[in-house]
């Protein structure tokens, strides 16, 4: 059966022999691609479950907290970049990311104070009419600007790619799924939440949360698969939307597929992968030649 190898920076500097017989892959992103909990097996994460139909390693240089702006800046992730355009660096078969979701809470952490067109959520007296649903707490203007910020590190990480051993690798990235807004805390409640402190803050009643969230998770779906993918040339989005049980509204820990509110527990992650990650994964590196 076909494996999937997870490698660190130092193991593809050091090791000349590494992906003997596999396909190199390389990875940049979050929790998602990381852990999201003090504890990573109670999370783990989308990347420990992808398979390829073929061995396959990865070198990993995804952690907790990173946001897709940061990316494609060589001083803050210089061995990434190093990786991506040494002279002697492996042909790369896909560059695999995971980002844009601590960007959208940074974006969402942004208080009333803030300009609406540079923050996502309306202040009371910014709200609109009832029919709009959940919309009328949305700054769609804030929206904009967050997804021309993200759009700018996209077409970065392009230009980056064009750099690197292999420029006709496939950029394949995820869509996240609908979390539930919650006070569901990690790693014992030192980290988190991430996103109801932040609906609380502008009065949004609670209601509202979930479909906010679920907006938010399509709006960025939509974006991937129209801005990004009409601006960069191979570029694929994984639809990881609607695998998971939600968590359950008003839950404090483990509740439905997740760990904590914006993470999911390891049954979940394999199962998104096995369900909308792996059938593409494997048709993206079929034709590389070891």
């Amino acid at each position: 059966m076909a494996q999937t190898h997870l490698y660190s920076h130092q193991k593809l500097m050091n090791d000349p022999t590494l992906f003997m017989g596999q396909v190199p892959l390389i990875a940049h992103g979050d929790s998602w691609f990381s852990f999201g909990d003090f504890f990573p097996t109670k999370t783990r994460s989308l990347l420990d479950f992808f398979q390829f139909g073929r061995d396959a390693g990865i070198v990993n240089y995804a952690m907790p907290g990173q946001r897709l702006r940061d990316y494609p800046d060589p001083q803050r992730y210089a061995k990434f970049h190093l990786a991506m355009t040494l002279r002697g660096m492996p042909r790369w078969g896909a560059v695999l990311l995971s980002g844009g979701g601590n960007d959208m809470i940074a974006w969402l952490r942004r208080g009333p104070g803030t300009d609406l067109g540079q923050r996502l959520l309306r202040a009371p007296a910014e709200w609109l009419p009832e029919h709009f649903g959940p919309l009328r707490y949305v700054s769609e203007h804030g929206w904009s600007k967050l997804c021309a910020e993200l759009l700018q590190s996209y077409v970065e990480l392009d230009a980056l790619r064009k750099q690197c051993a292999n420029p006709q690798a496939p950029m394949v990235t995820h869509v996240y799924d609908y979390m539930v807004p919650r006070f569901a805390y990690a790693a014992g409640g030192l980290a988190g939440p991430w996103c109801a402190p932040s609906l609380q803050t502008f009065q949004i009643p609670t209601e509202a949360w979930a479909p906010i969230m679920r907006l938010l998770v399509d709006w960025n779906h939509s974006f991937l698969t129209h801005t990004v993918q009409n601006c960069i040339g191979n570029f694929v989005v994984l639809d990881t939307r609607g695998v998971s049980q939600p968590a359950e509204a008003g839950s404090t820990g483990r509740s439905g597929d997740w760990q904590n509110e914006i993470h999911l527990i390891p049954e979940a992650y394999e199962k998104m992968a096995r369900r909308n990650c792996n059938d593409t994964l494997s048709s993206l590196v079929a034709g590389y030649e070891i």
